[in-house]
């Protein structure tokens, strides 16, 4: 190699050292507004969700939220330490690459003498500079590097199985919170039309006292419903309001800035519309498992872990073998050059026991990963178990709900009439209006508590979720 090629690669790693040093400094400038103490929120203009379907609020969510980025920052993470492990890697191995150890260093230095003859003189030498190249390169490990590797591969693979985890949570995050908003708009409505029906009768009761065909009892009882009623209209904006806040924080977005711009950005729901997100799933809960056990993203990341865990035993018996390692070197002290190499095996003999009680942590450490493996497993099973059956009772009761609500509809009407030509008390209407808001709070309920669990069973099972984002109009009235 020429002088003018060794320049060349100086300068090479120089300036990538300062690219690398440069990237970081910029990297640091970048968090110091969000390190400080006295940090100013940035003001962000808020996002407009009217009229958006499910699956764009999905999409929404996962390039906003936090903790997605955290996870494919993750992902980097086990990535690069993969890197720094295959830097290490054995000229003789699997992987025959190795990044060799070169450094430099430069040294300048004088002696002074003190002398007693006559009284103190100082004597200084002349200045003596010197510099050194040193190569060092790691032939065979007997194993390690392969089983490092083989268990940072592992968890590279955990990792990006993390992020895709992640983002099932925040679709089912987004999934349940949006239909937990558009239930309790709907139930707030439910609410309204119970007040409605309160004022009404209020009104009528207070008509009848004034003809002399009821009595101040009626009068204060019909006013003591509307005022429940009233409570109940604010308690269920209360819901909508909490509901939306959650509904923001799923999506990535600032809740208090959410809601000091109105909910009406925010997605609608009705009493007389439903807003199907999630198609209607099918299968059972054993078919939903049989497809988990090998799809979820929590139970390949744990089999990702005992693999790992498997190959850190390996490391550990390895890392009882001797290591193979060549060295070669160059130095200047003036005026002389002198250079050398020589290959060195290095064997251990006894450290206290300290390499083979590694060994035996990292069997133990393997056995835990085999029953996180097993534990992971059992708590998928009950998961669906639960899951499957809240789908299937959420579609009987909505079926239930449907026909009671047509009964309570019509019982309503009958006991209306028959309350206004005197026939029905106030204790019938009363209770006939009860059971009309009941019936319509559980057929609401129970539609939204199927699509929620509709979204629970795509997350279990680690599949793309299929999207209806579809409106069904019905006429109430």
């Amino acid at each position: 190699m020429d002088k003018m090629t060794k320049y060349a690669v100086i300068a090479f790693w120089i300036a990538a050292g300062c690219s690398t040093i440069e990237r970081a400094r910029e990297a640091q400038n970048a968090v110091e507004g969000a390190a400080a103490e006295n940090a100013v929120a940035v003001a962000r203009a808020p996002a407009d969700f009217h009229g958006h379907a499910l699956s764009s609020l999905v999409e929404y969510a996962i390039t906003n939220r936090p903790s997605f980025a955290s996870a494919a920052l993750a992902v980097a993470s086990a990535r690069l330490a993969m890197r720094e492990i295959d830097a290490d890697s054995p000229l003789v191995g699997s992987c025959p690459w190795n990044a060799p150890r070169l450094s430099v260093s430069g040294s300048y230095s004088e002696r002074t003498e003190a002398q007693h003859a006559k009284g103190f003189s100082f004597k200084t030498q002349r200045g003596s500079p010197s510099a050194a190249l040193s190569l060092d390169l790691l032939i065979y490990d007997f194993g390690r590097h392969s089983a490092h590797a083989h268990a940072q591969a592992e968890r590279v693979l955990a990792a990006e199985l993390a992020l895709s985890q992640a983002g099932y949570t925040v679709f089912e995050d987004v999934c349940g919170t949006y239909f937990t908003l558009l239930e309790k708009r709907a139930l707030c409505e439910v609410a309204a039309t119970n007040l409605h029906e309160c004022a009404v009768h209020a009104d009528y009761a207070q008509e009848r006292l004034e003809s002399g065909e009821a009595k101040p009892l009626d009068v204060l009882r019909a006013k003591l419903d509307l005022a429940r009623a009233r409570e109940s209209c604010v308690a269920a904006s209360n819901d909508v309001a909490m509901a939306a806040a959650e509904f923001l924080k799923a999506v990535g977005e600032d809740a208090a800035a959410g809601m000091r711009d109105g909910l009406g950005r925010l997605p609608e729901g009705s009493l007389s519309s439903v807003c199907r997100g999630l198609e209607e799933s099918t299968a059972t809960a054993e078919e939903i498992f049989a497809v988990a056990r090998t799809n979820s993203p929590a139970m390949r990341i744990a089999r990702a872990k005992l693999r790992a865990a498997s190959a850190e035993v390996d490391y550990a018996v390895a890392n009882l073998l001797p290591s193979v390692s060549a060295s070669a070197s160059m130095s200047w002290t003036d005026p002389l050059w002198t250079w050398g190499w020589g290959v060195s095996a290095v064997q251990s003999l006894f450290e206290g026991f300290r390499k083979t009680t590694a060994v035996d942590r990292a069997v133990v450490a393997m056995h835990q990963a085999e029953r996180e493996v097993a534990e992971a497993e059992q708590r998928l099973s009950r998961d669906i178990e639960l899951v499957t059956a809240t789908r299937d009772n959420a579609r009987e009761a909505l079926r239930t709900a449907e026909d009671t609500f047509k009964t309570a509809r019509e019982n309503l009407d009958l006991v209306r009439r028959r309350h206004e030509v005197g026939e029905a008390s106030r204790v019938d209407f009363t209770e006939a209006v009860a059971d009309y808001v009941e019936a319509m709070g559980n057929r609401v309920g129970a539609f939204y508590r199927g699509q929620r669990a509709e979204a629970a069973i795509f997350a279990l099972e680690g599949t793309y979720p299929a999207y209806a984002d579809d409106k069904t109009v019905e006429e109430l009235e």
